[in-house]
């Protein structure tokens, strides 16, 4: 009996607990999430580490690099991709993490 009331509150409670936070998978040297907030909308949220010879813009390439062919293998060749992040001045550097959205064709 003590197993059947164990069990059953484990299934309350997963019942009403919040959704889990998407956590980040490694790929080489990028981690990453994915998300799909919308229908049509792919979310995709890098970070990068640094190399010791390294600068903004080659990060900036990495995690570009990325996210297009993750959205290329994702939407089988035919998607848009954009920059998901607002640019504020002055612009925070170094560069370690970009956010980008994608819609497949």
């Amino acid at each position: 009996m003590n197993t059947l009331l164990q069990a059953l509150c484990l299934f309350c409670t997963t019942l009403g607990a919040p959704p889990h936070p998407h956590l980040s998978r490694p790929a080489g040297d990028i981690w990453y999430t994915y998300e799909r907030p919308g229908r049509d909308i792919h979310l995709l949220r890098l970070s990068t580490t640094d190399f010791i010879l390294d600068s903004d813009r080659y990060r900036e390439e990495r995690l570009y690099a990325f996210a297009h062919q993750f959205a290329n293998d994702t939407c089988r060749g035919r998607f848009n991709l954009a920059a998901a992040e607002r640019i504020s001045w002055p612009t925070v550097r170094p560069i370690y993490a970009r956010q980008y959205v994608f819609r497949c064709r």
